[in-house]
């Protein structure tokens, strides 16, 4: 079902053509080896809108398209935000509140870009060959999502190796909410990405990192409107939002500077955990980012990503899969 508008009228128009400005740059950045998506509809911009609903109690309102000052975001440093975050009281409610209207505790989702949709991230944890070194304490979390089927019907793969219905090479922050870009073998007509995701996994928890492309694409304005636009979606379906920071595109790091500080303070409006990917990444060589394309996070030479070991944690990849265990894992113990 399509989304309907929530902001005020004068801002409609702005909004939609910023949507449509902001999906036909998708094939761009880590977009670029899959040049097989089609290009956007003006149908579909209609899909990214908020909802119109009352924020709940200790609930932003609705987000306002153009409302975004980037002086409100200023003062947040990312290198004092932690790397795993504190589950808080309000986002163990939401947890909660989502279990009691039927999410599966034993399904999580990932929304994302080329990041997200890679082999490389959580997926190979589900082939059991992975090695954990000294974080032997992650086999809780391993057990607790392992052989869970994360989609409704045939579906027989579990969270770690599913690939999201919202996450795909070249989206950016505006594509997980336009139905123009829902897969037809699981979605519903003119629904999103997201609420496809949402209803077809049954999720009660989703990892979000959305920035490498809009670094290019998204003006700071339209990137804090459609994230939190994807926040209200996500906590309307019953879902607790897990966010987290991306890695610096060396091109323009003033810029996703400014994009991670956005992410940081709607984790901190909303009160929900914050991954600091960036954070983690930052004494990592290269910053945790390939030197070759600049864009994807790096590999070790053995590609064992799911080898947490100090050599392979000097990688992109390596050190993002362990970062969202851990926060998965603080995210059970809290809740528990």
């Amino acid at each position: 079902m399509s989304l309907p508008i929530a902001f005020p009228t004068r801002f409609r128009r702005r909004a939609r053509l910023a949507l449509l400005a902001l999906l036909g740059g998708l094939l761009a950045a880590c977009a670029a080896a899959d040049p097989a998506l089609p290009p956007p509809t003006p149908t579909g911009a209609r899909a990214a809108a908020a909802t119109a609903t009352l924020p709940a109690p200790g609930r932003p309102a609705p987000p306002v398209f153009g409302a975004f000052d980037p002086a409100s975001v200023a003062g947040i440093d990312l290198a004092s935000v932690a790397i795993v975050p504190d589950v808080s009281a309000n986002a163990r409610a939401i947890y909660a509140a989502g279990l009691a209207q039927g999410r599966n505790p034993r399904v999580f989702s990932k929304l994302g870009d080329c990041m997200t949709e890679n082999p490389y991230f959580l997926v190979t944890f589900a082939e059991g060959r992975y090695d954990l070194g000294e974080y032997a304490e992650l086999q809780t979390v391993l057990d607790h999502y392992a052989g869970e089927p994360a989609r409704q019907g045939d579906w027989r793969l579990d969270s770690f190796a599913t690939v999201g219905l919202a996450a795909a090479s070249g989206f950016n922050i505006a594509g997980p909410l336009d139905a123009t870009w829902a897969n037809p073998e699981w979605c519903r007509g003119g629904e999103s990405p997201a609420a496809c995701e949402y209803r077809v996994g049954r999720p009660s928890v989703a990892v979000i990192m959305f920035g490498t492309n809009d670094v290019d694409y998204t003006e700071p304005p339209a990137y804090d409107f459609y994230l939190r636009t994807l926040v209200d979606i996500t906590l309307d379906a019953g879902v607790l939002p897990m966010l987290s920071t991306f890695p610096t595109r060396p091109e323009n790091p003033e810029k996703s500077l400014l994009l991670n500080q956005i992410i940081v303070s709607i984790a901190q409006d909303y009160d929900l955990p914050l991954i600091n990917l960036n954070r983690a990444l930052e004494p990592l060589p290269h910053h945790g980012v390939d030197p070759n394309d600049t864009i994807h996070l790096s590999v070790p030479p053995d590609d064992r990503v799911d080898a947490l070991t100090p050599g392979n944690l000097q990688f992109g990849f390596t050190m993002r899969n362990l970062v969202t265990l851990q926060a998965l894992q603080a995210l059970l113990r809290a809740v528990s």
